[in-house]
């Protein structure tokens, strides 16, 4: 493989993509914790834990993909291509855990308004983290 013009645009756009995001998510996370401070809801919570997860994407996967299409070829080794593998797919796999965790908590929240629980909007977010640690780990066996 060697370097094109392909390679520049996908550098380009994954830049693009990664400056945007990490301004959005970040003022999205500063936001959250300043009024965290204030109330804490369910929602908050959940919106939290999204914006750390799209934040794992923007600085462990796009930087990844934008130096991987620089070089056209891995150089950091075994290990390294082992740990960024896992991080590449766990960042996606939390990602999507929590949007589903923000959809059954919205589900519950319109059908059973006065059954709310705490307890259950910290399950769901621990078991997106355990479902995407789980669902990555073999990216460190298989790779």
């Amino acid at each position: 493989m060697q370097f094109n013009p392909g390679h520049r645009l996908q550098i380009g756009v994954y830049s693009i993509l990664m400056v945007v995001s990490a301004i959005g998510n970040i003022t999205v996370l500063t936001l959250l914790i300043k009024r965290r401070l204030k109330s804490h809801t369910r929602l908050d919570m959940m919106l939290t834990h999204l914006a750390i997860a799209d934040l794992l994407v923007t600085f462990l996967m796009m930087p990844l993909e934008i130096a991987w299409a620089w070089t056209v070829q891995w150089v950091a080794g075994d290990i390294m291509c082992r740990l960024m593998a896992f991080f590449r797919t766990f960042g996606l796999y939390l990602s999507s855990y929590v949007l589903v965790c923000i959809s059954v908590d919205r589900y519950f929240a319109v059908l059973q308004p006065l059954k709310l629980s705490k307890a259950r909007g910290k399950i769901m977010i621990i078991g997106a983290w355990m479902f995407s640690t789980v669902c990555s780990s073999p990216q460190v066996i298989i790779n």
